[in-house]
């Protein structure tokens, strides 16, 4: 039947059915940054053309100024990054609407040189 865990609120959850969080190291090119400072959402989302999967493009979100800053050093340099980040299933949009990309939460950038 599986593990049940009763929440403090007594909820019972079956653990069995949790799917663990999954970080994945993805590469690729970032054609877009644009930062917010809204009051549900403080950060900003980069658009990622992926290297390894030409044509696919994903969105990567962080609240972190210093991978804000790499991501957009990468925009305006043209040079290679590779990001961590788990896959949203329910991303936040901080303006409203949808996503047409898949979309991940991101807590490491490195940028590359072309050097």
């Amino acid at each position: 039947m599986g593990n049940t865990t009763i929440t403090e609120r007594g909820v019972k959850i079956d653990t069995s059915k949790l799917t663990p969080v999954v970080t994945v190291e993805l590469f690729g090119h970032v054609t877009l940054v644009e930062g917010y400072a809204l009051t549900n959402f403080s950060g900003c989302h980069a658009l990622i053309a992926l290297r390894d999967q030409p044509g696919k493009t994903v969105a990567v979100l962080t609240t972190q100024h210093v991978l804000q800053t790499l991501l957009e050093t990468a925009l305006s340099t043209g040079n290679l990054i590779a990001f961590w980040g788990q896959k949203l299933t329910n991303p936040p949009t901080p303006r409203g609407g949808t996503w047409s990309v898949d979309v991940y939460n991101t807590d490491g950038v490195i940028l590359y040189s072309m050097k």
